[in-house]
């Protein structure tokens, strides 16, 4: 029941102490590029001892050691109370985009991986597809004033430059110059996580094939979905888009 899963999660938020930091993202969006920055700033702070939370608050359908998420999760329980003592940082992507890397993910990066006919029957499917993305986004606008703090940032930013980093780290309350901000950006380009991921050199990372959909940095562009998606998915995909919240500032 609804109300007993709020009472749940009002209980947990005790579990963490008032004011632990979160970072919330679908999969696919970016999140381990993001957070393989903030611990090297971190690092460089001598903050290492600061905990991030970092998930995906029950979007995920699988994750990599084949475990398979109840799907539904998301659909019955909307309300996000287990934050309501925390701040939340909420990276956001393009859902066109996150469709296309996370049909991959579910596919070729994980045990007992899914199995779709196609690519279009995942997108369309109501559950595990657009449609589940569209929805988590919207939830978390519907949540957003229950953390203590929330701030949203952009994967189509931190592709730009270093602006929506900078911002985290001021949400974070660490100080550090902007210019070791940029070096570190530019440490961590995908070009080079790729090809140190193609060696087995990043800390945490699973290998299950140096294919390029098989890895973890794939394709890092903002629009791929343009190219990857046949015409009458792209339209699918926009015609949902027209339920996304505009707070997120995606167009069709």
């Amino acid at each position: 029941m609804k109300w007993w899963r709020n009472i749940k999660d009002v209980i947990l938020s005790f579990y963490y102490p008032s004011g632990q930091f979160f970072l919330v993202s679908y999969p696919n969006s970016g999140r381990t590029w993001l957070m393989h920055m903030v611990k090297k700033i971190l690092k460089e702070v001598g903050k290492e001892d600061l905990y991030i939370e970092d998930t995906h608050d029950c979007s995920e359908i699988i994750i990599e050691d084949g475990t398979r998420q109840d799907p539904h999760l998301i659909f019955k329980f909307t309300d996000r109370f287990r934050y309501s003592r925390a701040r939340v940082i909420f990276l956001a992507r393009d859902p066109r985009d996150i469709v296309v890397s996370n049909f991959h993910q579910v596919t070729k990066r994980a045990k007992n991986p899914f199995k779709f006919a196609s690519k279009s029957e995942f997108i369309q499917h109501n559950v595990y597809g657009f449609n589940r993305i569209i929805h988590f986004f919207n939830l978390w606008f519907a949540n957003k004033n229950k953390p203590k703090k929330f701030l949203l940032i952009k994967y189509e930013n931190l592709l730009d430059g270093t602006r929506d980093l900078k911002q985290m780290i001021e949400f974070l309350d660490i100080e550090i110059s902007d210019e070791i901000i940029e070096r570190i950006y530019n440490e961590s380009s995908a070009e080079k996580m790729r090809k140190k991921e193609l060696k087995n050199q990043l800390e945490g990372f699973s290998n299950f094939g140096k294919d390029a959909n098989q890895l973890k940095v794939r394709k890092a562009k903002k629009g791929s979905y343009l190219t990857e998606l046949l015409a009458e998915d792209i339209a699918f995909c926009n015609n949902q888009m027209k339920k996304l919240e505009r707070y997120f500032g995606y167009q069709i």
